[in-house]
């Protein structure tokens, strides 16, 4: 069944692209949106005091991250580190190095969002990794390692795996509002075909560069 829940699942268009998603499955709209999430938050403030007794004792509930968090790669591309519906407490490494030949540094800029794009998504910040060695493009070993908290505080540690210089930076910065995420997942539902297209040209051009080195 998928089930609406939530003030937002009322429009209608929302309501057109889960259903399209689903391939033309009847929407289960039996649950009052509002009620279900004032009783999830009833909930889950009894299990955070403690006073629910046995009624909650078998009861589960995960924070997810509602939004996918990434770094900006070149052309502009956003490489998604964590993918939105993570549960959270997470953390997560991946490898990145260099773009040209004797990069004496590198520049992360950090985003939020479901698009391919970065200019697309919404910039959460910008942190640097200096005093690079002098190498050819592609050799420096940069480990990229993204944690969020229960709190859902995104804290970002790098480390050149050669000079073992290391930067580490937390950001609790006001992310996006429900409404503007609602508003993300259907741009992104919307321009899927789209973005699907840049990514599969960004990663050709890639593949040529490579075999050019």
């Amino acid at each position: 069944e998928i089930v609406l829940v939530g003030g937002s699942t009322r429009i209608p268009k929302i309501q057109h692209l889960l259903q399209d998603f689903f391939d033309g499955k009847e929407l289960n709209k039996s649950v009052n949106e509002d009620e279900a999430v004032a009783y999830g938050a009833a909930v889950q403030a009894a299990i955070l005091t403690n006073t629910g007794g046995p009624k909650i004792q078998d009861i589960l509930l995960l924070d997810v991250l509602s939004m996918s968090v990434g770094i900006e790669n070149g052309g502009g591309v956003m490489t998604t580190m964590i993918s939105h519906n993570y549960t959270i407490p997470i953390n997560k490494t991946q490898v990145f190095s260099t773009y040209t030949d004797n990069q004496p540094e590198i520049s992360f800029h950090v985003y939020e969002g479901e698009r391919t794009m970065s200019r697309d998504n919404l910039l959460l910040g910008r942190f640097e990794l200096s005093n690079l060695l002098p190498a050819p493009r592609g050799t420096p070993q940069i480990n990229v390692t993204f944690n969020i908290d229960v709190n859902g505080i995104l804290s970002l540690y790098a480390v050149d795996l050669t000079s073992r210089y290391k930067i580490t930076i937390t950001s609790n910065k006001g992310r996006l509002s429900k409404d503007q995420i609602d508003l993300c997942m259907m741009e992104e539902a919307e321009s899927k075909k789209h973005d699907e297209e840049v990514k599969y040209n960004f990663e050709a051009k890639n593949m040529l560069e490579n075999l050019t080195i």
